[in-house]
C-alpha cells in the first residue's frame, strides 16, 4: 500500500492492493512480511522471483495438491491477476468489480464453474482467455 505511507487516505486501490497480497499469500503459501534479504515484502519477493524464474510453478504453495491438470495453470491465472491488483500505480490497479469478473471468468475457462451460469452477465470485454492477461513487473 505505497500510496498510504505517502497520503495516509485509505481508497478502493489501497482495498484492491491489499486484496492482492492476500491472493499473493493463498498461492505462494507465504506470509506478507518476507525476509529483508527476500524484499521485505511479499509482492517484492514475487516480482523479484518472476524477473529470476518467471512465471512458474516453483512459486506456488508446495502443499498444494497438483493432481488436477487445471490446478497450476488456474492458479497462475490467479496470480497474474493478484499482479495486476498490486501494481505499483494506483491507476493501473483493476476496480473490485473488474477483479471480480477476472476471477468468475478465470474459473469458467479452466472449467471450474458451469459455463451456462454467467455467461450470459459477463461483459465481453471480459472474456480474453487468461492468457492474455499481460503483467508488468
Amino acid at each position: 500500500m505505497t500510496e498510504y505511507a505517502y497520503t495516509l487516505k485509505v481508497t478502493e486501490k489501497c482495498d484492491i492492493y491489499s486484496y492482492g497480497v492476500v491472493l499473493l499469500e493463498l498461492l505462494t503459501g507465504r506470509t506478507p512480511v518476507q525476509p529483508l534479504d527476500q524484499g521485505g515484502d511479499l509482492v517484492s519477493w514475487v516480482r523479484n522471483y518472476i524477473q529470476v524464474h518467471s512465471l512458474s510453478p516453483g512459486m506456488l504453495d508446495d502443499r498444494v495438491n497438483v493432481q488436477d491438470q487445471n490446478t497450476i495453470p488456474h492458479m497462475i491465472t490467479v496470480m497474474k491477476i493478484a499482479l495486476l491488483c498490486t501494481s505499483m500505480s494506483p491507476v493501473d490497479r483493476p476496480t473490485m468489480r473488474e477483479v471480480v469478473l477476472m476471477l468468475i471468468e478465470s474459473n469458467k475457462l479452466e472449467g471450474h464453474l458451469d459455463s451456462s451460469s454467467s455467461s450470459s452477465s459477463s461483459p465481453s470485454h471480459h472474456s480474453n482467455s487468461s492468457d492474455e492477461l499481460i503483467v508488468h513487473v
